[in-house]
């Protein structure tokens, strides 16, 4: 029998340029006529780009932006955890909230937007090393910016201290768990007592692994290290703090970017429940709950629904509520808020609820909870776009929405948070 094959699209053209950036895109990549996007330009910023289709890539830069700064990072301009090192600060910061500002606008929706919130801190306490042997080399770091290839690293400086000290274990590592072929990645989160590193890929575990996993988790204050998620070296479990309530996360968990991050966010959520005061009784949702950064919080002063679509960071955060002595119960759930929202019937007689979605946004839960009578709703996005339009939606149900503050996690990308508050009008 014949079968049908899908052909290869034949790879797009490729020529020659001479262009000026017209504007910065939400990714941080520089517009230019076509249009055509190209990563490492700054507004202004003339160049000889190798166009194919709509990428570009910078062979020269025949002008320069009063804007421009040397990167910090000797690998920022092919890294692609960063892409914006060479934007100076104060402009950086008003491109930034202007991301907000603009998708809020394309939505329709007007608010007061405040300026940007630093919330580096210390740096990132999560990032994902990629490693992969190219015959006897071996590459251990980042994505490289628009591609696939690896960026190799000996450090990070946009991470913790306690991540950047442990690079080159995490490289002694690779070196023994990475096959002759195929790549793994090796999660790694800053806790307490020490770092929790995750190796996702290796299919054998052998002897020469768990004595170098043992040697190193010792040598650079690994607490666990674990392989598809089952143990290889234990020594303690590893724990991130709540508020005040410890919690041990799943192997390669999610957790905000940063820890000054993460207390940001909840300072708006412990602002609405302050404004609760006197109206109670009181009862909160926390939806898309990941392992309890709101909800354990909330839980300190009320009762709380729970619900995330991850079945191990909800785990991590059930051990923890039951752990914890003086919590309010916790009814924790697994549910795809996406496929099955949370009802408004659902939610009668809570007083507020916190929202934090993924990326794709909250359309669906939004849409229920703007049919609700909930007074209070916080609403936390990574994505300005889904943020604007899950807003829009809220404000069409009735709710009056309050401030939107941008906070900065992942500085020097074009990655933003949003945070704003809905009241039942």
């Amino acid at each position: 029998m014949r079968m049908n094959r899908r052909r290869k699209a034949a790879p797009k053209p490729v020529h020659v340029e001479t262009l000026i950036a017209d504007s910065l895109g939400a990714r941080g990549d520089a517009v230019m006529a076509g249009p055509v996007f190209t990563p490492g330009l700054l507004p202004g910023e003339g160049a000889k780009v190798e166009v194919q289709g709509q990428r570009g890539r910078v062979l020269e830069r025949i002008s320069t932006s009063p804007d421009r700064v040397e990167p910090f990072c000797p690998v920022a301009e092919r890294c692609g955890g960063c892409s914006l090192q060479h934007f100076e600060e104060s402009a950086y910061r008003l491109w930034k909230r202007h991301l907000v500002v603009d998708a809020l606008e394309k939505a329709g929706v007007h608010a007061e937007v405040r300026m940007l919130v630093d919330a580096h801190g210390e740096g990132r306490r999560r990032m994902t090393l990629h490693a992969q042997r190219f015959g006897a080399k071996l590459v251990v770091g980042f994505a490289e910016r628009a591609g696939d290839k690896i960026v190799d690293i000996t450090d990070c400086p946009v991470s913790t201290p306690g991540l950047r000290a442990s690079v080159p274990g995490l490289r002694k590592l690779a070196e023994v768990a990475t096959p002759k072929k195929g790549r793994i990645d090796i999660h790694v989160l800053d806790c307490e007592p020490g770092l929790d590193v995750s190796i996702q890929g290796v299919k054998e575990i052998s002897l020469a692994l768990r004595e170098a996993g043992a040697e190193l988790a010792g040598k650079y204050n690994w607490t666990r290290v674990t392989i598809g998620g089952d143990p290889l070296i234990e020594f303690e479990a590893p724990v991130v703090k709540f508020g005040d309530t410890n919690v041990t996360p799943a192997p390669g968990g999610f957790l905000q970017a940063t820890a000054e991050g993460e207390a940001v966010l909840a300072s708006f959520v412990d602002e609405a429940v302050k404004s609760l005061e006197g109206k109670g009784p009181f009862k909160a949702a926390d939806l898309f709950a990941g392992a309890g950064a709101f909800a354990l919080r909330l839980a300190r002063t009320m009762p709380v629904l729970a619900v995330e679509g991850e079945s191990g960071l909800l785990h991590a955060l059930q051990r923890a509520a039951q752990r914890t002595p003086g919590l309010k119960p916790v009814d924790a759930r697994v549910r795809d808020l996406a496929l099955e929202p949370i009802t408004s019937k659902e939610l009668e007689g809570y007083s507020l609820v916190v929202i934090d979605p993924p990326r794709a946004g909250a359309k669906a839960q939004a849409e229920r909870l703007s049919d609700s009578l909930v007074p209070v709703i916080v609403s936390i996005s990574c994505n300005p776009a889904t943020f604007a339009r899950d807003a829009a939606i809220l404000i069409e149900g009735g709710y009056r929405m309050g401030p939107v503050t941008p906070v900065d996690q992942f500085k020097w990308t074009g990655h933003v948070e949003s945070v704003a508050v809905f009241r039942r009008r």
